[in-house]
C-alpha cells in the first residue's frame, strides 16, 4: 500500500458564474456597503507570485513589476505559464503589464470583472485596446491557451479584448 498522497486533480477553467463561484469562492459575500471589497478577500484568496522576468507597468514604462497578485488556486499555473514564456524566448513579446487583480466598485446591473477574482491578466495594453484585433503574439496566446486561459482577442464586437487572458469561460 502506497503512502504517497493521490495526485491533485488538475484545475479546469470553470464555465459560467456558478462554477466560477464554486471554484474560486463567493467574492460577492465580501462586497461591503457602497460596493467596496472587504480586505479579507485578498488575504484569504490571493497570493503573490514572482515573475521570472520583469514586466514594465503599462501606465509608467519606467517602472517594472517583479511580482503579481492572483488567486491562490492559479498561482502555480500562472507561474508555470510565465516560465514557459521565458523558456520559449518570448519575454520581448511582452512589452507591458496592465494588471491582474483589481476590484472596481460595481455599477448596479454590471458584471464583476474576472480581475476581481484574481483569475485574469492584461498584457501589452498599448497595442491591444479593447474592441480592436490587437497585436498579441500568437505564440503567447498559444502558451496561455494551453494553460487553460481564455483569450479575450477571440471575443467579438466591442467586448473583444486582445490584452486580456482569463482562467474561466462563459462569463
Amino acid at each position: 500500500m502506497s503512502t504517497n498522497p493521490a495526485p491533485a486533480m488538475a484545475l479546469l477553467p470553470p464555465h459560467g458564474l456558478d462554477q466560477l463561484i464554486a471554484t474560486f469562492g463567493d467574492i460577492f459575500a465580501y462586497i461591503r456597503p457602497y460596493h467596496t471589497l472587504n480586505p479579507r478577500w485578498q488575504s484569504e484568496s490571493l497570493e503573490q507570485i514572482a515573475l521570472p522576468f520583469p514586466l514594465a507597468l503599462s501606465w509608467d514604462l519606467s517602472r517594472s513589476v517583479h511580482r503579481i497578485s492572483c488567486h491562490k488556486l492559479i498561482a502555480g499555473k500562472l507561474s508555470d505559464t510565465f516560465a514557459q514564456i521565458q523558456r520559449a524566448g518570448l519575454t520581448t513579446a511582452l512589452t507591458s503589464f496592465g494588471g491582474c487583480f483589481s476590484f472596481r466598485p460595481q455599477r448596479p446591473g454590471s458584471k464583476l470583472s474576472t480581475h476581481a477574482w484574481g483569475i485574469a491578466i492584461d498584457l501589452n495594453p498599448a497595442i491591444n485596446a479593447q474592441g480592436t484585433a490587437g497585436k498579441m503574439d500568437p505564440a503567447l496566446v498559444a502558451i496561455f491557451r494551453d494553460a487553460g486561459f481564455k483569450w479575450g482577442g477571440e471575443w467579438q464586437g466591442k467586448s473583444r479584448d486582445p490584452m486580456h487572458f482569463q482562467f474561466c469561460t462563459g462569463y
